[in-house]
């Protein structure tokens, strides 16, 4: 859906052991899957068009995070990041989220973690954080690259460790690590599990009224 607009990050409709769903994804070949305005506007819509017509919404995620500069202060993305987390809140079918790479900052929230979806899952190559480790630690530390190289490179191996999902696993910043491999099989299990649970799949449309472009 919209292939040629908001291009670091991908829409589209799918089928998992025949059931139809919705997969919204990050394209790390454009902008290495930065979002960007025209992101939040195309997925907020998205959401909006699955939870109308009952269809489950997957989610996956390799993300740096936001793109929020002059650029996006011109393009409001304030608000269009808030209004996604509106629209994703309010999403009533199944929302299965995987962590395949980085999950940086606010992007942790809008593509799901936390409340925001059903099952929020992790594959071992995931890193989650606060944000990037190499900015991280200028945050942090008020280090830079060229300071102090060696002390650098070390806080950095420190806080990369710390991005490992194991943490997050540790206190239960999301609900399992799964084998890549056993990524399909995990999700149509869970599928059939959020079925059960939600009067056979059907949502409750409480975004009947959201104004939207589609």
């Amino acid at each position: 859906m919209k292939a040629k607009f908001g291009r670091p990050c991908i829409t589209a409709f799918a089928r998992l052991d025949g059931q139809s769903i919705g997969l919204v994804a990050n394209n790390p070949l454009h902008g290495a899957g930065a979002l960007d305005a025209d992101c939040c506007e195309k997925i907020t819509s998205f959401l909006v068009l699955c939870d109308s017509f009952n269809i489950p919404i997957i989610t996956l995620v390799d993300t740096p995070g936001f793109l929020v500069g002059k650029e996006g202060e011109r393009r409001k993305i304030t608000g269009k990041i808030i209004n996604w987390m509106n629209a994703l809140s309010l999403v009533t079918v199944p929302k299965l989220t995987v962590v395949i790479r980085k999950i940086y900052g606010q992007a942790y929230l809008n593509m799901g973690g936390g409340k925001y979806s059903d099952v929020f899952v992790a594959w071992p190559t995931a890193e989650i954080s606060f944000m990037d480790p190499e900015p991280g630690i200028n945050v942090v530390y008020n280090i830079k690259k060229g300071d102090d190289p060696e002390k650098f490179k070390k806080l950095f191996d420190k806080m990369a460790k710390n991005t490992e999902p194991w943490e997050a696993a540790g206190i239960f910043g999301v609900n399992e690590i799964i084998d890549p491999a056993e990524t399909r099989n995990f999700l149509i299990r869970m599928l059939e599990m959020q079925h059960n649970r939600r009067r056979g799949g059907i949502g409750q449309h409480l975004l009947h009224s959201w104004p939207t472009s589609y």
